[in-house]
């Protein structure tokens, strides 16, 4: 479970989050959803120990991320930002290998390589595996970043799941509707087959509330609700945050979000 507690974050004189209280849990996927500049990339930054909050803990399953050390939380956390800046001149098979370096104790074990294999598979990118990065388009390369990001927490045994972080910052950009969902399955699978606490960062709504047990809305650098889901995204909050007429069309099987018109449950038509 990942906690924040009170953090803020400032650049000079502007904040970009202000005492933000947030809760994620193990094995569940956890979405942090605002408009532009709500603070949700900054959010996860400090969670992955990009960038420390000028004020304010974050725990790991009641540790402060400050008393565990880089090397031992690079074996708990792995993070998938917006910019792959280890891309040029390496093969596919090289990038997502680097998802495993903090496990090597010097080279790959044999374990090691299942793993990178595995993760390969799951993401479709095994013909690929000798392709240079720069060639590959940039769906393709998201789902080389993926892998990676999938094997630097992958169990080595069911001993090694507990207390580990998926964080997804907007991780289906680039990608076809396809892959997309696939991508969003795969980390809704491992959150729940083996205790993962995903955190993802999403503008997507139905992909929100198709993929997430849990959200958190943020609005100028602030949390402004969190919960389950299908209770916390109301017509009301989504219009107030988004400025947009929304309609939520939900039973118990489907739960569809239409942004920028309103839909009459009378007349069963979308007014504009």
């Amino acid at each position: 479970m990942v906690k924040t507690k009170n953090i803020s974050f400032a650049v000079g004189k502007k904040n970009i989050l202000k005492n933000v209280n947030s809760t994620f849990e193990n094995g569940k996927v956890s979405a942090i959803l605002g408009p532009n500049g709500a603070g949700k990339s900054t959010l996860v930054k400090c969670i992955s120990g990009t960038i420390t909050p000028n004020k304010g803990v974050i725990e790991l399953d009641g540790k402060n991320i400050k008393n565990i050390g880089l090397e031992n939380l690079a074996l708990k956390r792995s993070y998938l930002n917006q910019q792959f800046n280890l891309s040029v001149g390496y093969t596919v098979k090289e990038i997502v290998s680097m998802g495993r370096f903090p496990h090597y104790k010097v080279y790959p074990s044999k374990k090691d390589d299942e793993i990178i294999t595995s993760a390969m598979k799951l993401l479709d990118i095994i013909s690929l595996s000798d392709r240079i990065t720069n060639t590959l388009s940039g769906g393709e390369l998201q789902r080389v970043h993926f892998a990676r990001t999938l094997a630097q927490i992958w169990p080595n045994s069911k001993e090694e799941q507990e207390g580990k972080i998926l964080i997804l910052d907007e991780p289906v950009n680039n990608l076809d509707p396809q892959f997309q969902h696939s991508i969003l399955e795969l980390a809704k699978r491992f959150a729940e087959n083996h205790n993962v606490c995903v955190i993802i960062v999403l503008h997507d709504l139905n992909l929100v509330a198709q993929y997430s047990n849990y959200s958190i809305v943020m609005r100028q650098g602030e949390v402004i609700t969190q919960g389950k889901t299908r209770e916390v995204l109301t017509e009301k909050l989504l219009e107030e945050v988004y400025k947009v007429p929304i309609s939520i069309i939900k039973n118990d099987h489907h739960f569809n979000i239409v942004t920028g018109v309103k839909y009459n449950r009378l007349e069963n038509e979308l007014i504009r």
